[in-house]
């Protein structure tokens, strides 16, 4: 089940990168909302994996992040994810079964923002983001 969720993540991590990629490009101004819905992504992957490695939160859901961290930011949320995903499938933490409901929440919760930012770039007028064509590592 663990394997399910780790490809869900690493193609989300591969989807929000390409949106800050996207959003960033050309030194575009990106506007007020839009930042706010890229920094709850972050924000909120920050504070599910956060939460489950028992780990200090160092930022708030509405806290705007800086375009110039929204990368390394996602990086690092990255790297807690497959953290979690190694210590559960090497049997270092006991009782997976507690751990599968905030998955399915952290994903949903994502897909909420991603969302959210594909309404708000048709807001702005700007080009949306094909995501057919998304790399996946």
């Amino acid at each position: 089940m663990l394997d399910f969720f780790q490809q869900r993540f690493a193609y989300i991590h591969q989807l929000n990168l390409s949106w800050m990629v996207h959003l960033t490009q050309d030194d575009q101004d990106i506007p007020w909302d839009m930042k706010l819905a890229v920094s709850q992504l972050i924000n909120s992957q920050h504070i599910a994996v956060a939460g489950i490695l028992d780990l200090e939160i160092e930022s708030d859901l509405n806290d705007v992040l800086p375009e110039m961290y929204w990368e390394s930011l996602e990086r690092d949320n990255y790297k807690q994810w497959m953290n979690v995903f190694l210590q559960f499938n090497q049997g270092l933490q006991d009782n997976v079964e507690w751990l599968t409901p905030l998955l399915f929440k952290s994903l949903h919760e994502t897909a909420q923002y991603i969302g959210q930012l594909k309404l708000l770039v048709a807001q702005h007028g700007l080009e949306a983001l094909d995501e057919t064509l998304l790399k996946v590592e």
